[in-house]
């Protein structure tokens, strides 16, 4: 299936995003073993965990779960803001960039450096990616987590097999399925990484991320060369 046309920072291609996803599968795990179990991107469970906390009146728990949920608002504003003066791929190309150095510094902190102030600033980055790479081909994704993304395969799956369908239609839903198929196997994959390393490594387990960051750059620059 060819790329959309005019591609932008939101039209990357398929490799991208599967690195993308891998990377975001490993944060999440890294934060949630190593730092106080909450997640770096999936705001979905940390407000789970608030509504329990609420509940409990456990403010220590409230405000736990509160800190990622702030710095991810934060992230994607500013990268709202970032997009409104870069296009493209020199869009691209930054937002990886800049996340790749944020890891690598990140990766220098001792273990006992301050949960807090260190998912909240995974959480921005988190927020970054999941705000400025959203699409696969021609199909909307999410880079960061998958409950959006299982459900499109669920559909591929049913456009690609319903007797009623036209060719063309089964020909995208199989293509739907096997995009976001692969999509959510290399965020697992990531997650499984992430919590094999996190407890061995500590906070340098975040530097496995950097390989697939370093790739997904690396294409981004071929490409606006």
């Amino acid at each position: 299936m060819p790329l959309a046309a005019n591609p932008t920072l939101e039209s990357n291609a398929l490799f991208d995003a599967l690195l993308l996803a891998a990377t975001g599968g490993m944060l999440d795990a890294n934060v949630f073993v190593n730092h106080g179990h909450v997640f770096a991107s999936s705001m979905t469970g940390n407000v789970v965990f608030l509504g329990i906390a609420v509940f409990s009146e456990d403010w220590r728990e409230i405000v736990r779960h509160l800190v990622p949920i702030g710095g991810f608002l934060v992230g994607v504003i500013a990268s709202k803001y970032v997009r409104s003066r870069l296009t493209g791929r020199s869009l691209l190309l930054f937002g990886i960039t800049f996340e790749a150095l944020v890891l690598f510094a990140l990766g220098w902190l001792p273990i006992n450096y301050p949960h807090m102030v260190f998912t909240i600033i995974i959480a921005f980055v988190a927020a970054f990616q999941v705000a400025s790479y959203r699409r696969v081909q021609s199909f909307s994704y999410n880079s960061t987590f998958v409950t959006g993304n299982l459900r499109d395969v669920a559909e591929g799956l049913y456009d690609a097999i319903a007797p009623s369908a036209i060719l063309e239609v089964r020909e995208k839903g199989r293509a739907q399925a096997l995009d976001f198929g692969l999509i959510c196997l290399c965020f697992l994959a990531g997650a499984v990484i992430g919590a094999s390393t996190a407890p061995r490594f500590g906070n340098f387990s975040l530097w496995f991320a950097e390989p697939f960051l370093i790739t997904a750059a690396l294409r981004a620059f071929r490409r606006s060369s």
